[in-house]
């Protein structure tokens, strides 16, 4: 019988730990929650992400050589991350350029994930323009399911400011354009008049583009051929554009057509198991921009563990849309964990003394 007994007394105090083990691990977990909910609700409502006057007004001109980075496809990863932390370290541009697909889907709780990890872990002291990309924007309203988390044309330009948009730095011109899936030439008609009433004299033309054109070579295939893609072209060649910035391809390519330098930088985040080989590795690009000329940095890193930032994503999109955004629903949860753990504890406790006992 006291075997028995014993050997009760000892399942319990497995049990016992298991809960303990288990509701510790949880409430650590929902502290995380609270530290993520936290950084959330810290977003400074004057940040620097996006493409608004305000902007513009904190870039600080210092002359020649400047210089600004560019990197694309970033999905909210934790490479992104590290590259850009690794770009900050090495040098202080003037700003940055994400060339569009920097969420993983067109949902508002993704987009806040991101505002969260640029303006406030990041936290560059530049400011950071943004290409729109197909991953960002809900066209059809087929992407999204949910109304109230679909994140529009509208919407988007409500978060981050205009899809087009332009600003001259240190008499460079720099020009973003947003493709417009539902009327996918309009940006034509931007780049156009802003090169002809922005880009004489300039001493050098910049244009930032997600999708890349399909002329630029054959293995790279975006998601969307650009409209009247010859065009387009022409438009770059006119004007004497210094460089052109495409993403979408997950990889790195460059080339040049008729003077104008034409670079995709498409590996900030997820690559593709499909492409080739060629340019396919996680990069961010340093441009250095002197008055003749401008030198591409590339800095490379290999894939990052992505745990945290899948989590925290995941808290992003799962747990904030359901419980809402008041502190006070966070913190009286962990303490149901906390209550949990001492509970348990105190009869895992009281079941390890026991054993002595009975024998």
């Amino acid at each position: 019988m006291r075997f028995i007994k014993l050997l009760t007394v000892k399942r319990i105090w497995i049990l016992w730990a298991i809960l303990f083990i288990f509701s510790l691990t949880l409430t650590y977990l929902w502290w995380v929650v609270i530290e993520f909910h936290r950084d959330y609700k810290s977003i400074p409502p004057h940040h620097l992400i996006g493409n608004r006057p305000s902007t513009i007004a904190a870039l600080k001109e210092g002359g020649f050589p400047f210089s600004f980075l560019v990197i694309g496809d970033t999905s909210g990863s934790e490479t992104a991350e590290t590259l850009m932390e690794m770009a900050l370290k090495k040098d202080k541009p003037s700003f940055m350029v994400i060339l569009g697909d920097f969420v993983r889907k067109p949902d508002i709780w993704n987009h806040r994930f991101f505002l969260t990890e640029m303006a406030v872990e990041i936290n560059p002291s530049f400011p950071v323009f943004l290409v729109s990309g197909n991953h960002d924007i809900d066209y059809t309203g087929s992407k999204i399911k949910g109304r109230d988390r679909r994140v529009t044309p509208e919407i988007y330009e409500s978060l981050y400011g205009a899809r087009n948009f332009d600003f001259i730095f240190n008499d460079c011109l720099f020009i973003i354009c947003g493709v417009d899936l539902k009327s996918p030439t309009l940006y034509l008609d931007y780049l156009r008049q802003t090169l002809e009433n922005r880009g004489k004299w300039r001493k050098h033309i910049f244009v930032f583009i997600h999708y890349p054109p399909k002329g630029l070579a054959e293995h790279i295939e975006g998601s969307l051929p650009i409209p009247r893609e010859e065009e387009f072209f022409s438009l770059l060649e006119d004007h004497k554009v210094t460089a052109c910035f495409f993403g979408d391809y997950h990889g790195h390519w460059r080339g040049q057509r008729k003077g104008v330098n034409l670079i995709v930088s498409g590996g900030g985040g997820r690559l593709k198991r499909s492409q080739p080989e060629w340019g396919k590795f996680h990069h961010i690009l340093k441009i250095t921009v002197e008055p003749q000329k401008f030198v591409e940095e590339v800095i490379t890193i290999q894939e990052q563990f992505e745990l945290e930032d899948a989590f925290e994503e995941w808290v992003f999109t799962n747990i904030f849309p359901v419980l809402g955004t008041s502190a006070k629903i966070y913190y009286l949860i962990f303490a149901g964990f906390a209550m949990i753990v001492g509970y348990s504890l105190l009869k895992l406790v009281r079941a390890i003394r026991s054993i002595p006992k009975l024998k």
